[in-house]
């Protein structure tokens, strides 16, 4: 026995239609939208680098302050720098200078 369609009823091909259009667009929309599986990605992936880049800031915030630390307590350190970078020496200290010479620009043989 076949079942003969319901003329009362409408088509079931209109209404899978329908909900498959509506099923596309919701995945879609949570794929790609501001919210989807994609931005939360991106967000993922900005949050990890933003991570690493706080690790690297805490670093070097902690080897400046070990830096500032030693300047106030180390007078050592003080004079390092002085000698260092501002060429600094004691009043009871020589100081002799290196100069580099010129080579000469002709062999030796060739004299």
């Amino acid at each position: 026995m076949v079942a003969l369609p319901n003329p009362d009823r409408p088509p079931l091909r209109p209404r899978l239609r329908l909900v498959v259009i509506l099923l596309l667009a919701l995945v879609a929309a949570s794929v790609m939208g501001n919210r989807g599986l994609l931005r939360l990605y991106e967000m993922r992936r900005a949050r990890a680098a933003l991570t690493r880049e706080i690790g690297e800031l805490a670093a070097a915030n902690a080897a400046l302050a070990e830096e500032v630390r030693a300047l106030r307590t180390d007078p050592a350190r003080v004079e390092a720098i002085a000698r260092e970078e501002l060429g600094l020496v004691k009043p009871e200290e020589l100081v002799y200078e290196f100069r580099a010479t010129r080579r000469p620009s002709v062999p030796i043989e060739a004299r």
